[in-house]
């Protein structure tokens, strides 16, 4: 119980689910509000100090990716404490640390998810000029099961009109912003209802320890090469979005070492009602059959459809952009071409 109240007292915003043996546990308030999500049985675990009956539930660990994912998606949070060292070998208690945070940002079990869309984790972050005025707005974008990684940035008048707008069509599943600063505020009016946002510590997103991070994730020296030089805000949502993966999932993000700068003047910017009203992504009934994507998604693989759906929302507006992606459509209808003529030849053999 000591590991329990240790891996609670380090995560005390979320459900601990403790491993004990070929099962996950949950204890005190864990386990009244997981028992209630869950439609869990409540039992109880001998009694503490005062003689009361210390409430209990718990899940079998074959089956723990479904009821983190059923909790996860009513709003909480769960943190998974494993036993991380073999329990033949270990002397007195087994040895547990928490080796994951789930978050709705951070959700990647593949049951879970329409592979076909997109489970984007947001930062966003506040600019401000010499006088302490918000100006701007810098905004980082990860979708962690893809390693897909975009940052932007939004000034002047339009720039939070500009970033409702993005927010509203991406659908992020979670948004992350500096704890104490006025972003929080402001993103309750503007996002939809039910949007997880979560507050870390400000300081991970100041500009020093965000550029390190960034630098130190991406494996570079600079930023240069990423167009990120002089983008303050940018940087600083980047880093402090690496620095939240890094500590709720405990791992190197091998596969997030690259950045892109998302530019408003390369794609035609569609907003979210223009998009509704064509019904682009989603049909009228918010469903995606009778929408412009489901009638022309020929696409074999999840990959090949969300990048559909991305050239769907935002189509080019550059000339050489839009060469570049026709000559490829061409080179691989040539491809696909030969390779029909190739099979149909050997059959003929």
């Amino acid at each position: 119980m000591r590991q329990y109240f240790d891996a609670k007292r380090q995560y005390r915003e979320a459900i601990v689910f403790f491993r004990m043996g070929d099962f996950y546990e949950m204890f005190y308030e864990d386990a009244l509000v997981a028992a209630r999500a869950l439609e869990l049985t409540l039992t109880s675990r001998s009694k503490d100090a005062a003689g009361t009956a210390v409430p209990m539930c718990g899940v079998p660990h074959h089956a723990a990716d479904t009821y983190i994912a059923r909790l996860v998606k009513k709003g909480y949070r769960v943190a998974i404490c494993e036993q991380v060292e073999d329990p033949k070998k270990a002397k007195g208690v087994v040895r547990r640390e928490v080796v994951r945070v789930v978050t709705p940002g951070t959700l990647i079990d593949a049951a879970s998810l329409d592979a076909r869309e997109p489970a984007f984790l947001m930062a966003i972050v506040e600019a401000a000029d010499a006088a302490g005025k918000v100006v701007g707005y810098g905004a980082a974008l990860i979708d962690v099961s893809t390693g897909e990684f975009v940052v932007a940035e939004y000034y002047g008048p339009e720039a939070l009109p500009g970033l409702r707008d993005e927010i509203a069509v991406l659908g992020p599943r979670e948004i992350v912003v500096p704890a104490g600063h006025d972003v929080r505020h402001t993103l309750a009016e503007i996002v939809a209802p039910g949007t997880a946002i979560t507050e870390v510590d400000g300081w991970h997103f100041e500009l020093a320890t965000a550029r390190q991070t960034l630098l130190d994730q991406l494996r570079v020296g600079g930023l240069e090469g990423f167009g990120l030089d002089r983008r303050r805000a940018a940087v600083c949502a980047a880093g402090g979005l690496v620095r939240y993966l890094r500590d709720t999932q405990k791992a190197d993000l091998a596969h997030v070492r690259s950045v892109r700068l998302k530019e408003r003047a390369d794609a035609l910017v569609i907003d979210p009602t223009t998009l509704a009203h064509l019904e682009v992504v989603a049909a009228m009934d918010g469903r995606r059959p009778g929408s412009l994507l489901h009638e022309i998604d020929r696409t074999i693989t999840p990959m090949g459809g969300r990048l559909l759906r991305s050239w769907l929302l935002r189509p080019l507006v550059t000339l050489e952009g839009i060469r570049d992606r026709l000559d490829g459509v061409e080179e691989l209808a040539v491809l696909a071409v030969g390779a029909a003529a190739r099979q149909d030849r050997a059959w003929r053999l």
